[in-house]
């Protein structure tokens, strides 16, 4: 959703090549849309950038593997929730007698004003981050492991390490502040009771995969098919130019 297109006719999408994004790095994940999701995906470059920007791949059945047993029956047993924007409510603070008249009644229109933007199912969840008041959109609960639909192989399919915004700093840092929408589309992770994720648990999710991921440096004109069930990607931190983009398909 929101993708600048390269080719409308073609459903050819613009891949996250903004200079603004040029030093986020893009944590490894499937693509999905709330419970939605496709089987395929092509990736092409049309121009690379001049320093890093590779595309980067892990095999989630691999990841499934090194995971920790144990970790991998909580998640399971919990189930995973999606935050996919977060809105600052900090006034809240300062409404005194009137914050709990005001938090219902701004949870229910924000929550219809979401459903318009957004094309799944989302629950409204009040919540602090670094100390400010925030309401957060949250996908339904997933779980982290599916049978893949043509193998039935087991696989981690699972956007904890993209999603994450304990991960997403520690691997970015301080940065610039972003602007439009790139504020409102924050994501975080949480259990699917919207309980949060010890940290432990995501620094070992963290280190499985960055030891399964493969960094893939494309020239002008190549193209990479991704299993989307089974293989998850990222994108390295980039300076320069860089035009990449994506096909998906069935």
């Amino acid at each position: 959703a929101g993708r600048p297109v390269v080719s409308g006719k073609n459903a050819v999408y613009e891949a996250v090549n903004k200079p603004s994004r040029s030093k986020f790095f893009v944590g490894m994940h499937n693509e999905m849309v709330g419970k939605r999701t496709v089987k395929r995906a092509a990736f092409v470059c049309f121009k690379k950038a001049e320093v890093g920007g590779e595309f980067i791949i892990a095999d989630g059945v691999r990841i499934l593997r090194d995971l920790d047993s144990d970790l991998i029956s909580r998640l399971y047993d919990r189930k995973i929730r999606f935050s996919s924007a977060e809105l600052p409510m900090g006034f809240l603070d300062n409404t005194g007698p009137l914050q709990p008249i005001l938090e219902p009644v701004l949870r229910s229109v924000l929550g219809v004003i979401v459903d318009m933007k957004v094309d799944f199912e989302v629950d409204m969840f009040w919540n602090r981050v670094d100390g400010k008041r925030v309401i957060q959109a949250h996908a339904p609960p997933q779980p982290p492991v599916i049978a893949h639909p043509d193998s039935g192989m087991p696989t981690w399919f699972c956007n904890i390490h993209s999603h994450s915004a304990k991960l997403r700093d520690e691997r970015d840092g301080v940065l610039p502040e972003t602007t439009g929408a790139s504020r409102l589309n924050k994501s975080d992770v949480f259990y699917g009771d919207g309980t949060v994720i010890p940290d432990a648990d995501l620094k070992s999710i963290d280190k499985v995969i960055k030891d399964n991921m493969v960094y893939v440096m494309m020239n002008e004109g190549d193209v990479v098919l991704v299993d989307n069930y089974r293989t998850m990607h990222g994108r390295n931190v980039f300076e320069g130019i860089r035009k990449h983009a994506v096909t998906w398909f069935k």
